[in-house]
């Protein structure tokens, strides 16, 4: 059996000296350091890579093709897409995918533009929160009948929505986000 003295060995041989420090190659680093030296180069080296591609999902076109890819935004009829791990961009017009997808798309990207055929009925709402809202800042209407007004005008809104939600040119996310948009105008 060996004692206490021939144990030396271990603690010499070791990279960690007692005072807590890592001697490498001449230079002293902390534990700490070392630790988070090791921490960062297992998450780097070790952890499995997640793409674009792989937190976008996938987007099928009107074809039946698929494409992996993150949505990064909307511009008019087109949206752009990031894909693989070098992040390039490829832009597409949104025509090519089925009115689902488009819908999918626009709901990513929080989407607030409006169906052909609802621009009115949304002008004319804004028109009356506006409204209401300066009388309310006028203190001609009180913060009650401005929130009943609000309310009243959104539900409205909602109502004259629904058609499109029906015929799947509006998801009902989607529409939610328009609603969200219009009780908060200023």
């Amino acid at each position: 059996m060996r004692s206490n003295r021939d144990r030396s060995w271990r603690r010499s041989s070791s990279p960690c000296d007692q005072t807590g420090q890592v001697r490498h190659k001449g230079r002293v680093f902390s534990r700490v350091a070392c630790f988070g030296g090791l921490l960062v180069a297992f998450l780097f080296f070790c952890s499995p890579g997640v793409s674009l591609a792989e937190t976008g999902g996938s987007w099928t076109n009107r074809a039946g093709h698929a494409l992996k890819a993150v949505p990064l935004s909307i511009s008019g009829q087109n949206v752009t897409f990031g894909q693989g791990r070098t992040g390039k961009t490829v832009t597409y017009p949104l025509s090519i995918f089925s009115e689902t997808e488009q819908e999918r798309l626009r709901c990513a990207l929080k989407d607030t533009t409006l169906p052909t055929g609802l621009a009115d009925a949304h002008a004319f709402s804004c028109r009356i929160i506006k409204r209401s809202r300066l009388l309310n800042e006028n203190g001609t209407l009180s913060e009650q009948d401005f929130q009943k007004e609000l309310n009243k005008t959104v539900s409205a809104f909602r109502a004259q929505a629904m058609p499109f939600v029906i015929q799947k040119k509006l998801s009902p996310e989607r529409l939610e986000l328009i609603l969200h948009e219009l009780g908060s105008l200023k």
